[in-house]
């Protein structure tokens, strides 16, 4: 028995989380979280409440959290005395041999619980929790209390893993398990002409107003080429204003936070996906972004930043083509040159599509997070006929 632990089973871009807990160990699974909300979507038992109610709860989502978090590593060791006492009885119930906690940060706070109820804990990174949180030297030192403690520390790339050593981490605790799709859910896209696609939150590590901008760039030697955005969040609104800046309202569509099927259907119509991450100044990165990961099932051909873990996904010149962040015109060429030829677009999305079968799967992330946790071996397919994938 498992359990997972997570401040929400319910954000919409942390379908990573939601499919840990599908996948990892079906029907053999508890969860213990902040807020129950999604929770109940799984079937499993739930405790829920824990570290109790935030003052910074009217606070925005994305400020909420890491306000929370910096309160509770200066305020106490743990997640406090009696939560600590529920989750140790919790554990104990259910007979949970190994727990998994999403972020490093969630790690360092229920390690105490996990020590008093005797069972092995792994703490999986994931962004910002490993890129920006490591900058406080509180955190730098409850994370070293982590790795000391844990069982295993679980990173979504071997870029994270190689931060996490800087700080700290024994090598020997490392595991990198990037995180899976399911390839079933995404056929070869139709590639129709001129189709560009990005997909993610309009936050600053995701920088999609330099894709729009890279696209300006070329906008006019293709006429025919349109963008599509999907996502939302503070740079909306300059995001729109480059648009209308350069002309573009005709040719640039908006489509705000959509359903994952909505992203499937994109997908099957893009050509080429694109992926400006940089690192923001707060020094915030990504992981390894899913949603490039199901434009790479999709057969679409990336174009992305040299960032994080992207190049360990990418392979420059086979799959895509990476540039370095910030570099527009390099960007606004490698859309160019795939625009002027889509015979070789198609090559590398077909290789892209390929890779991801070879390595990016979740049957992969399973097998890699099962093996990391020390648990058995499992035959079983997933959900998916895994047979039927082409």
């Amino acid at each position: 028995m498992i359990a997972v632990v997570s401040q929400f089973f319910n954000t919409p871009s942390e379908t990573f989380i939601r499919d840990h807990v599908r996948y990892l160990a079906p029907g053999k699974t508890v969860l213990i979280c902040q807020n129950p909300n999604g929770a109940d979507q799984f079937g499993y038992p739930v405790l829920s409440g824990i570290l109790g109610p935030s003052p910074f709860s009217r606070l925005p989502g994305r400020l909420a959290i890491p306000a929370h978090l910096a309160w509770l590593a200066y305020v106490r060791e743990g997640i406090g005395r009696n939560d600590e006492d529920k989750v140790v009885e919790f554990l104990k119930a259910h007979k949970v041999d190994a727990v998994l906690v999403e972020y490093l940060t969630m790690g360092a706070l229920f390690a105490p619980a996990c020590r008093r109820a005797g069972v092995r804990l792994y703490a999986h990174a994931h962004g910002a929790d490993s890129t920006v949180m490591p900058r406080k030297h509180l955190w730098r030192r409850r994370y070293r209390r982590l790795f000391a403690s844990a069982d295993g520390i679980i990173t979504p790339s071997r870029f994270i893993a190689e931060r996490l050593i800087q700080i700290g981490c024994p090598l020997e605790k490392l595991h990198v398990s990037p995180c899976g799709i399911l390839p079933e859910r995404f056929t070869p896209s139709k590639r129709e002409s001129g189709r560009l696609l990005v997909v993610g939150r309009f936050v600053e590590k995701k920088s999609p107003h330099l894709a729009i901008e890279a696209f300006a760039r070329i906008a006019p030697r293709f006429p025919g080429a349109r963008l599509d955005l999907v996502g939302d969040g503070p740079l909306m609104a300059r995001s729109k204003a480059l648009v209308t800046q350069e002309n573009l309202s005709d040719r640039v569509v908006f489509h705000g936070y959509r359903s994952t099927e909505f992203v499937q259907g994109k997908m099957q119509n893009a050509a080429i996906f694109v992926q400006h991450s940089v690192t923001a100044r707060n020094g915030d990165m990504e992981g390894l972004p899913v949603s490039m990961l199901e434009a790479m099932a999709s057969a679409l051909p990336v174009v992305a930043t040299r960032h994080s873990g992207i190049p360990e996904a990418v392979v420059d010149g086979e799959t895509g083509i990476l540039v370095d962040e910030h570099d527009i015109e390099g960007m606004a060429e490698a859309f160019a040159s795939l625009l002027a030829e889509p015979h070789l677009a198609a090559e590398m999305g077909d290789a892209g599509r390929q890779r991801v079968l070879d390595h990016f799967t979740q049957r992969h992330t399973r097998d890699r997070l099962r093996h990391a946790m020390v648990l058995p071996a499992m035959t079983e397919p997933l959900d998916f006929a895994e047979g039927q994938v082409q």
